[in-house]
């Protein structure tokens, strides 16, 4: 069984920077990323039309994905539990594990500026009021880790919701000690 990581959380909150390192670190995973889709369908990442000709290729990419056994990792907000959920009825068939990135809303502001495509203060506000951070009900998912940048360093301090730590999690780090069980900075 092939596994499927959602990275997600707030806009300019380091999901992006995040999913690429870990590819980098696995290169045998298969990234996928919403704005690379917009940007795909619509010539720019920036122009958010075609909402749903941008998703359903995207299903259908990851659902290739799936039939073909392989490990995939998608970068998207996902923000609250429905929105969460839906990968996990859409793509039974692999194993499914939850990369919240957490970080405080001024972070999230100064990434979002730092970027090309900058999302307006009041949805970032509005992500904000709306977002629901996974906890130990969403049982659905095989492993849940919530990842906490360190802006200053670039390393990622890792907690598990769930409380138990799979193999296939120890994926998001260059070795078992890396990252795992540090203090909360």
């Amino acid at each position: 069984m092939s596994n499927f990581f959602l990275v997600c959380g707030m806009s300019g909150g380091g999901k992006t920077t995040l999913g690429k390192q870990l590819v980098k670190w696995n290169p045998n995973l298969l990234y996928f990323d919403v704005d690379e889709y917009y940007a795909k369908i619509n010539g720019d990442e920036c122009d958010r039309s075609n909402f749903f000709e941008v998703w359903i290729t995207l299903y259908q990419d990851l659902h290739k994905a799936e039939m073909e056994n392989r490990d995939v990792l998608l970068t998207t907000n996902a923000l609250t539990v429905s929105q969460r959920t839906q990968f996990l009825e859409w793509f039974p068939s692999f194993r499914h594990h939850m990369i919240w990135v957490k970080s405080p809303f001024p972070q999230c502001a100064i990434g979002n500026r730092n970027r090309k495509r900058q999302v307006p203060e009041h949805i970032m506000r509005q992500q904000w009021e709306l977002q629901e951070t996974p906890t130990s009900h969403e049982d659905a998912w095989d492993t849940i880790a919530e990842v906490i940048p360190n802006w200053k360093t670039g390393e990622y301090y890792v907690f598990n919701v769930l409380g138990h730590i799979t193999d296939e999690v120890w994926l998001y780090t260059r070795s078992k000690e890396s990252i795992f069980d540090r203090p909360q900075p």
